[in-house]
């Protein structure tokens, strides 16, 4: 489900439109209650601070999170987000809109927190880490929506939702990582 889970949170609605090569990306969907827990890991041939220029971007996130059509800073002390966009899947599809409390650890990771909006819940925690030549980048959300979806569909739209995501976020900044190299 393109929760604006993040950016992410968060982040973060969106996602359906595949992105071209992505990273290795993996992503685990579980539920409790109405309650949807997504663990995803993704690699990416960059470096650390590639990744957290990217994720740190904000206001850019629309120009390449699928489905994503606003993101913006409303608020700089604390770090507030309001996010748009949309998810969905054949004849099902869903507008949503948050407001996000974003708490930076610089470098090291990113914690999102729904204030208001159409999820009633969410909670997600990025970290990033060396990994070999590259980085990981570590995701883990705690989502419940506050409107209705088919629940034959919403776990596994949520877990295609979050990889294209984190798959078009890993192509993003191993794109702006190449151009830097390049500059150099």
């Amino acid at each position: 489900m393109q929760l604006n889970v993040g950016v992410l949170g968060a982040v973060w609605i969106a996602c359906l439109a595949a992105p071209a090569q992505a990273a290795d990306t993996e992503v685990e969907v579980s539920k409790d209650g109405s309650v949807f827990t997504v663990i995803a890991v993704s690699r990416v041939a960059a470096p650390p601070d590639a990744a957290w220029a990217v994720l740190v971007d904000y206001e850019a996130y629309p120009d390449f999170v699928p489905n994503l059509s606003l993101s913006r800073i409303t608020r700089r002390e604390p770090l507030r987000v309001e996010q748009r966009g949309s998810f969905g899947v054949l004849f099902f599809r869903r507008e949503v809109h948050t407001e996000l409390e974003i708490d930076e650890r610089p470098r090291a990771g990113i914690h999102f927190r729904a204030l208001s909006g159409d999820l009633r819940r969410l909670d997600t925690e990025l970290a990033i880490e060396p990994a070999g030549e590259g980085a990981a980048i570590r995701y883990l959300s705690r989502i419940e929506p506050d409107f209705w979806v088919p629940p034959l569909i919403t776990a596994p739209l949520l877990k295609s939702s979050i990889r294209r995501k984190l798959q078009a976020v890993a192509v993003e900044i191993e794109r702006r990582a190449a151009l830097q190299d390049r500059l150099q």
